[in-house]
């Protein structure tokens, strides 16, 4: 049966950008207000991060992308999310270091990028106030992650370009397996370059080498961390066939690659060993249990 709707209207798609755009008579949503202002900053934050002298072109489409990407990287990180090699956490990475990336291409040579996180606030932060509460902590995820990109990036895009030069027009899957694994280049960051110059990547050539550095990787931390919980003999109460959460667990130990560390950074792959956890480690041939690790500030 058929009702009028008490409310007739049209779903035309058009978002709050969209809609600022229409009414502030620009074409495009990055001509809006909030966009001139990200992006004024994004500029003055890329200069101040380049050698003396770097004046980018204000009109740079990678502005525009800095700009659109610390809106998404902040409100992911606000949102529990950060930096990591899997799932959400890695999402998060290739964003922040797509963004990175094109503060390089303008001239940036020292990390930049997390000092927008202030001006995403000045101009979101009163509408959206978990931003403006959680502004310090995204700030310092985001510098974190930046800090260890920039130790890697300058190494990278000199191999990259090196390949780029040789008149290629396909970047072969082990080359880009090497900018992903030693310099921390997702192969989406890569594929970007590569466009840029008309170049394609070999996709199924840098999945081949993702396998078989996974299998490699497999086999060589189950060693180790057999190895490691052996020796140290750290107890785990197993209670996952009374309840499936535990409220009060007490990290009783991490390992990084087989060995006992005090901390860990976003981004490291760590066992974590807990005094009483409801997953079942995997034993037998049944794989083990996954969850999440959550405390008041944080989610893993």
């Amino acid at each position: 049966v058929l009702h009028p709707l008490p409310k007739p209207s049209v779903d035309t798609g058009m978002g709050l950008e969209r809609l600022a755009a229409v009414l502030q008579h620009v074409h495009s949503n990055y001509e809006i207000d909030l966009f001139a202002h990200l992006l004024a900053a994004a500029k003055q934050a890329v200069d101040a991060a380049s050698p003396a002298g770097n004046d980018c072109d204000p009109a740079s489409p990678s502005l525009k992308v800095i700009a659109d990407h610390i809106r998404a990287c902040s409100f992911t990180v606000t949102d529990g999310v950060i930096p990591g090699n899997e799932g959400r956490g890695y999402v998060l990475r290739r964003i922040a270091r797509r963004a990175i990336r094109h503060g390089y291409k303008l001239g940036a040579r020292k990390p930049f990028f997390h000092t927008l996180v202030a001006a995403l606030d000045a101009e979101m932060g009163e509408a959206y106030p978990e931003l403006r509460k959680a502004a310090s902590r995204v700030t310092e995820v985001l510098k974190t992650e930046e800090e260890r990109f920039f130790q890697t990036i300058h190494t990278g895009m000199e191999i990259l370009e090196s390949a780029l030069a040789g008149g290629t027009k396909v970047i072969d899957g082990d080359t880009a397996f090497k900018l992903h694994d030693t310099f921390g280049f997702p192969v989406d960051l890569t594929g970007d370059v590569c466009r840029e110059r008309g170049v394609t990547v070999d996709t199924a050539g840098f999945e081949a080498a993702m396998n078989r550095q996974r299998e490699q990787a497999r086999a060589s931390a189950k060693f180790k961390m057999a190895a490691g919980l052996s020796y140290e003999g750290v107890p785990t109460a197993f209670h996952g066939y009374e309840h499936l959460q535990c409220e009060t667990s007490k990290v009783t130990a991490l390992y990084i690659d087989g060995a006992s560390v005090q901390s860990a950074r976003a981004g490291d792959d760590v066992v974590v060993v807990l005094d009483h956890t409801p997953f079942y480690a995997e034993s037998g041939g049944q794989a083990g249990d996954a969850g999440e690790l959550r405390n008041p500030v944080a989610r893993v």
